[in-house]
Parts: C-alpha cells; structure tokens; sequence
C-alpha cells in the first residue's frame, strides 16, 4: 500500500511540473507581383507577454500594445524580427511589418512583408525565443512556386536553413 500511494504522489507530482512547450510558427510565400516575401509568424500570447513585460519600457499588455505604435515597434524590431531574420547572398533582408492580431485562442499574429528580393535561395534564421526557453520549437512553412508546402523545423541545435524560393 505504500508503494502505491508513493506511485500516485509521484504521478500527480510530475504531472502538476509538467515542462510547458514552448513553440512559434512562421508562413512564407513569395510574391511575383512584388517580388517580395509575405510572412506571418504565430506566437504564444503568454510568451510573448512574459518577455515583453522584461524587455519594453514601461509596457503594460499585448491589448494595450495593440494602439501603442512605439510599442508595437519595439515588440517587431527588439523581439519578434531578433528571432525572425532572412539573407540572400549573406546580405540581410529587410522585413517591414504590415500588421498584429491578437486572437482568443492565446496566439498572436505578425505579418511582414520583405523588401524585394530575387526568387533564388534565401537563409532563414529561425531562433525566436530560443535564448529564454531552452526547448522552443520552430516550425516554417513555406509554399513554394508549386503551391506546395514545405515544412521546416528549427531547433536549439539547429536554428538555420537554406530555402530554394
């Protein structure tokens, strides 16, 4: 009997410390009209919020960022595009922010657009909050000239890739 009830502490025990996930998604396609990049990249609300609160000047919540333009740049510029960055031929790749929504279902959404660029190979560096949580994962998907998607992981090991546009 006591085995069993020390079976049972220890379950409930790891269940209740259980190690959160930590992720981000990103979609990419490239545009022939503009001969540009348009990218969404999808976030935990919690995660965000959490390192903003330590990061942003006098920040007080995603909502409240939502109307602030000083604030939603500092999100963009000193967050979001320090995990998110693209270069062609070792020349980085400006990305200009085109909007945010905040959804209910806990998960923010950013969405770039890139200067223009040439449809050959690019390298994606996808490291979003990989230097706070040691277990983020990042996923890209990128629809290619087919209309086919190809799904790319980043990880602590591997926060890089090459991607033939």
């Amino acid at each position: 009997m006591k085995h069993i009830f020390t079976l049972i502490f220890l379950s409930f025990h790891t269940l209740n410390f259980a190690h959160e996930t930590y992720f981000a998604f990103a979609e990419m396609e490239y545009d022939d009209k503009c001969s540009c990049l348009e990218i969404s990249i999808k976030v935990s609300s919690h995660d965000l919020n959490e390192i903003a609160e330590n990061d942003i000047e006098n920040y007080k919540s995603l909502e409240s960022a939502l109307i602030d333009k000083k604030q939603i740049k500092e999100i963009t510029d000193d967050i979001i595009l320090q995990g998110f960055q693209i270069s062609q031929a070792k020349k980085f790749t400006q990305l200009f922010y085109e909007g945010f929504e905040l959804n209910n279902d806990g998960n923010c959404y950013f969405f770039f657009r890139s200067e223009e660029i040439d449809p050959e190979t690019i390298n994606v560096r996808f490291d979003l909050f990989m230097g706070i949580y040691t277990d983020q994962q990042n996923k890209l998907i990128y629809r290619n000239s087919n209309d086919i998607n190809v799904t790319y992981g980043f990880f602590i090991f591997k926060r890089q890739t090459d991607i033939k546009l």
